[in-house]
């Protein structure tokens, strides 16, 4: 401490000299430092110091300049880069089996604004690269940019836009274009990178360790219909998950819910952005409608499943089973209605930091009027429904907010159906008509500030 003291004194002396404090402040540390006053070591620790204290000074300085709105902004964001092969096996009309093998590279980058307006009210904003449909943000290397041209530029859309109201600790409501907010425990019947528009009600309140209720409703907007005669309102969706949640034991964990899904859609009008695997009647639209859509999801697991019995470097810190099950009962008379997934995981919560990890697999079924074609993991069979296969993703942790994901994608058609293709026919030369199976490897470098 009295070392210190002399060297600010000193700092002070040479500065009313003419020269500047941090000149002033090395050229006094490296006098004592020559005179044996100091160690190297000593001096270096003291100009860090001084420097971390001028850095603190100066942000503070800087901050109490800002309007107090400007001070509460928080900015995030990720970039990926990705590697894809995807290889699919198609039926030809003669029955011959073709495959269509691509090998692409891709990138996705989003950028996030929050901003806490007060201590309830929160505005989140939100750009991204325009993967040109709502289930995707990725730019296809050479691929989907104007004209198609060699290194032609992306577009940056609006990819987020909404409020969060909390009036009480336990209930939120949000509204605009938003975070999908329904839970599933990996992707079943949502792309994880649609971002819906509408409203949102949400609650969640702790009684025990091991009882937290749990829920949300809202409505999502699918479609402005416009002016027209025939449709008297916009086809929204309406929907109703509440479960429970909580620690069984020390280590045991579980989430349960149920939902329910209403798409209001009066004059049966097919998606701009469908791929028409649903049954349809064709020159009119769906044949079955989607107004009584009923299921359960449930995640269990236990935290350090085997403790000390493990050698430190094949420790497991998590491991769960996942499961999830639907049913459009408006579709039942033709049994292909419901959709399902069982599978496991195992490894970190988050993965965050050189050695992180997480190695999560599943098997799903999506029946063909399970659920609107529209809305699927589009990585899934290109998100078609009446499609059933394995998802395997290992994520392993190269560095803080640096991390790769591997995921390996075993798909095919679920049944073989005569009225499957219902407005066009499947050729030789369709790279992606309705096929027999298909492979899809994804190699991830994601960057996380």
């Amino acid at each position: 401490m009295k070392k210190i003291v002399l060297i600010l004194t000193g700092a002070i002396i040479f500065a009313w000299q003419g020269l500047s404090f941090a000149s002033s402040v090395d050229a006094l540390i490296q006098k004592l430092e020559d005179k044996g006053i100091l160690t190297d070591q000593e001096a270096i620790q003291i100009k860090g110091q001084i420097a971390s204290d001028e850095r603190s000074s100066t942000e503070t300085t800087f901050k109490s300049l800002l309007p107090d709105w400007l001070n509460s902004i928080k900015l995030t964001g990720d970039f990926r880069l990705r590697y894809q092969y995807q290889r699919r096996g198609l039926t030809s009309l003669s029955s011959s089996s073709v495959v269509f093998p691509r090998n692409r590279g891709r990138y996705r980058a989003r950028l996030q604004l929050e901003d806490q307006i007060n201590d309830k009210l929160k505005v989140i904003f939100g750009i991204a690269t325009d993967g040109t449909t709502p289930r995707s943000n990725n730019i296809t290397f050479g691929g989907n940019t104007t004209g198609n041209d060699a290194f032609g530029k992306g577009y940056i859309v609006a990819n987020k836009a909404y409020a969060i109201y909390t009036p009480t600790s336990f209930i939120t409501l949000k509204g605009g274009k938003m975070d999908n907010p329904i839970w599933e425990p990996t992707t079943v019947l949502w792309d994880p990178d649609i971002t819906p528009e509408g409203g949102d009600f949400e609650f969640q309140k702790k009684l025990t360790d091991w009882l937290t209720p749990w829920g949300s409703t809202g409505i999502f907007v699918l479609h402005d219909a416009g002016p027209s005669a025939t449709l008297h309102e916009d086809p929204f969706l309406f929907w109703a998950q509440y479960g429970i949640k909580g620690n069984v034991t020390e280590k045991a964990y579980y989430k349960v819910a149920g939902i329910y899904y209403n798409v209001h859609n009066p004059s049966n009008i097919i998606l701009s952005n469908s791929l028409d695997t649903n049954t349809i009647i064709p020159g009119y639209g769906l044949r079955y409608s989607f107004n009584d859509v009923v299921g359960g999801t449930a995640d269990i697991g236990i935290n350090d499943p085997f403790g000390e019995m493990l050698p430190y470097f094949l420790n497991i810190p998590q491991v769960g089973l996942m499961g999830q099950y639907t049913d459009n009962r408006a579709a039942n008379s033709d049994h292909t209605g419901a959709s399902w997934l069982i599978g496991g995981y195992a490894g970190n919560t988050v993965i965050n930091g050189f050695g992180t990890w997480k190695l999560l697999t599943g098997y799903k079924v999506i029946e063909k009027d399970a659920w609107l074609d529209s809305l699927p993991d589009d990585d899934f069979y290109s998100g078609d429904t009446n499609t059933a296969g394995y998802r395997t993703q290992l994520d392993i942790g190269l560095a803080k907010n640096v991390w790769m994901t591997i995921a390996l994608f075993d798909t095919r058609v679920f049944k073989r159906m005569s009225s499957f293709v219902n407005s066009t026919t499947p050729t030789t030369s369709t790279v992606f008509a309705k096929s027999n199976s298909e492979t899809l490897v994804q190699a991830d470098l994601n960057f996380k500030f």
